[in-house]
Order: C-alpha cells, then structure tokens, then sequence
C-alpha cells in the first residue's frame, strides 16, 4: 500500500512539474507577444511624427503607410510620375530612417513590404499586374542612380520585398464591413464588385502602401527597453 502511495505521489509530482513548466512556457510566450507590441507601439508613434508633414495616412494600429495613386502614378500606369519621384526623394529617408536607425530596435525588423492595390474596374488579372508592376517601379527605383544614396539603403535591400494584391483588401468603411460579414455567402470578390462602386472609394484603393513586418525574438534588448520607457511612458 505504501509503494503505491509513493507511485501516485511521484506521479502527482511529475504532473503538476510539467504543468508549471507549460504555464512557465505561456507566462513567457505572452510576455514576448507584449515586447512585440511595445516596440511596434514605438516604431508607429515615431511614424507619426516624422511623416506629419507627408500627404500619406499612418494607420495607428498597423503603422502602414498608405500613399495615394495620384501621388506616384498617373491611372492605370507603373511608371513613376516625376512628382512621384521628388515626393520618395524626401519620403524614403525619413521612413527608412524611422525603421533602422536605432539598432536596438533595426534588429527587430524582419520585413519592410511595398504594397500596390488598385480599385475594382478591371478584372482581376489585370490589376493584380499591375499592382505588383507598381510596387516592384518603386522597390527599384529607390536603388537606381537616379535616385540617389541614402542611409541604411544597404540595409533596406536585405529586408525589403514587393508585392501585388490587385483589387483583394479594398479600404471601405466599417459599414461595408458589416454588410459583407453579415452576408457570408458572398465571397470576398462578390463582395468588392457590389459595394466598392463609388469614384470616391475607388480612388482610396488606388495605392501603394509600405508595411513592416516584426521578427520574432525571445527577449527585447536592455537598450530597447529604456527607448520604450523613454518615448512611451511604458515600461516593457
């Protein structure tokens, strides 16, 4: 009878030894999520401020950087207006500046994303070509030697990638939303067809958008630590 208490006990043991060791493991994994979320939380106040003076919208959750068509492409073109050219002239060093200045915070940074979406007129095919065909005109031009050098250009080159998404994530109010979440045998084409059908919401779709990507990590740097204590009255 005593050799069986022990075996339970032992067996208790061990049990709540390895759940302690799973709640260790998950008291671990949320407190790197909320890193995560800090340090996006730093990179996005940051954007905020210094592209204030850029006709561009930061969206305050993401941090994406959302540049209207008419700013770099003339309708239905991928060759970069010249307005388009002087306007990432200017835009480039401030954002990329933003993303890799700090090394504390650079080292976090797993992607930086040139996004091109277009409205609904067309078939798909075609604006998924030429979403795709803008944001690559923009990826390269910011290494040509028409545009020039800029700091941690050799940097944005190994982080940076192009993508296309033709008309499949069209900005529309959260009212829209609504209706196609209530109405769930619509796909999402069907969906962008019958609601995305004003000039007005066309020409919002219209754009290139830049995105960071973080990476994942284990523990945030000592030194990023105090930067987020610094700027965001929050302690990590």
């Amino acid at each position: 009878m005593a050799g069986l208490l022990l075996i339970f006990v032992l067996m208790f043991s061990f049990v709540m030894l390895r759940l302690e060791n799973l709640m260790d493991e998950r008291r671990s994994q949320i407190e790197r999520l909320d890193d995560r979320e800090q340090i996006k939380k730093l990179l996005i106040r940051r954007l905020l401020k210094e592209l204030a003076d850029f006709d561009v919208e930061v969206d305050p959750d993401t941090g994406v950087i959302r540049i209207k068509e008419g700013i770099l492409f003339d309708f239905d073109k991928d060759a970069i207006r010249q307005s388009g050219k002087e306007f990432l002239r200017l835009f480039i060093p401030k954002y990329v500046g933003v993303l890799l200045s700090e090394p504390d915070v650079s080292e976090h940074i797993a992607q930086v994303i040139i996004e091109g979406h277009t409205d609904n007129v067309g078939s798909w095919e075609h604006n998924l070509d030429l979403s795709l065909r803008r944001a690559k005109s923009v990826a390269t031009h910011l290494f040509t030697e028409e545009f020039g050098t800029f700091r941690y250009a050799e940097n944005l080159k190994k982080l940076l990638s192009a993508n296309g998404r033709s008309f499949a994530q069209p900005i529309v109010s959260n009212k829209t939303k609504d209706k196609w979440y209530q109405n769930s045998v619509d796909t999402l084409r069907e969906w962008v067809n019958q609601y995305n059908d004003t000039e007005a919401e066309r020409a919002q779709n219209r754009r290139v958008e830049f995105q960071f990507r973080l990476r994942d990590w284990d523990l945030v740097s000592p030194k990023a630590e105090k930067l987020l204590e610094i700027e965001t009255g929050l302690s990590p």
